[in-house]
């Protein structure tokens, strides 16, 4: 283990998932149900890791907080049921474990936990917090303020790994390194600008980083 590094903790989709096309599909869903425009799935890569109000606001023009009752009650299973992993998160995860590092996720998706236990990961981290956990989503510092609180870490000893702007954001706030990924909507370049530590394009990447054999098992 790097001495300095204890935890690491994760964004959920698009860092450790790919939930896009799920998302879009579940997304479609709901517009048809309700009369709204169909989305691209580019469109919906935007704004995925912003909160719903946001992210839906952003892409139908309005929100009302009825569609989301529908949307977890009709759709969410299935979105859920569309989630994969990339193929090096298992491998990374199992090291990083076998490697004596604590491992969180902190997201803005409601009810995270569901989530990465659909996604079959729920082995792998001792804390998952998401939406309804804190009062003040991501950037505000306050979901890795309070997972490091939970964990009896400090900033020092914490990377937070996430793919948008909004991910490094929270890190700078909370005084941790960011570890940006490309996985998601933003390339090297956006993700050095929101306040990126590293940059890194597979997370067999984070292996060298925290002194464990590169790639970690995985395959890139």
């Amino acid at each position: 283990m790097n001495l300095k590094t204890k935890a690491i903790l994760f964004d959920f989709d698009l860092t450790l998932v790919d939930s896009s096309w799920g998302i879009t599909h579940c997304l479609n869903l709901l517009a048809t149900e309700q009369g709204l425009r169909p989305l691209s799935r580019e469109e919906v890569l935007v704004t995925i890791g912003e909160p719903i109000a946001v992210a839906w606001e952003r892409l139908w023009g309005h929100y009302d907080p009825r569609w989301v009752e529908s949307y977890r009650e009709r759709y969410r299973q299935e979105e859920i049921s569309r989630v994969r992993p990339f193929p090096s998160t298992g491998p990374v995860l199992e090291a990083l474990k076998e490697g004596g590092f604590r491992l969180g996720v902190v997201s803005n998706r409601g009810n995270a936990k569901l989530a990465v236990e659909g996604a079959g990961l729920g082995w792998a981290f001792e804390i998952v917090f998401g939406l309804e956990d804190v009062d003040r989503p991501k950037p505000a510092p306050d979901p890795l303020l309070k997972a490091m609180d939970s964990l009896g870490v400090d900033g020092e000893g914490v990377l937070y790994v996430g793919d948008t702007d909004i991910d490094m954001a929270t890190a700078v706030a909370a005084s941790v390194k960011g570890v940006g990924m490309t996985t998601g909507n933003f390339d090297r370049s956006g993700l050095i600008e929101a306040g990126a530590w590293t940059v890194l394009d597979d997370l067999a990447e984070l292996c060298p980083l925290v002194g464990l054999p590169f790639p970690c098992g995985a395959r890139l």
